[in-house]
């Protein structure tokens, strides 16, 4: 009986995958941080970028400092390279963008 058991958990420390925490934790909290539901988002397309600020579809809002920028992908995009033509989905938090979606135009 403990010889089985010693063969069970022998087996599992086998399969099981060896995950070092710290190696991990940081690509899993960037993945988590990027990955965002757009329920609740309103969508437009971009007419102008000027610094801090965005029009969509003829409406300016500004943009939070921290504001949360990705590609349709889910990849991070920068704010510089956002160009007018793009489709976007963005989210208010306190009358400002606090998340934005964004497809580039091909």
């Amino acid at each position: 009986m403990t010889r089985t058991i010693c063969l069970v958990v022998l087996g599992l420390l086998i399969l099981a995958p060896v995950r070092s925490p710290s190696v991990y934790a940081d690509v899993e909290q960037s993945q988590e941080s990027m990955l965002f539901s757009t329920v609740g988002f309103q969508s437009g397309v971009i007419d102008e970028m000027q610094g801090s600020t965005i029009r969509i579809d003829g409406r300016t809002y500004a943009l939070k400092t921290a504001v949360v920028v990705v590609t349709h992908e889910m990849e991070p995009l920068e704010v510089e390279r956002i160009v007018p033509t793009s489709l976007v989905k963005f989210h208010l938090k306190e009358g400002h963008i606090d998340k934005m979606v964004v497809t580039l135009p091909q």
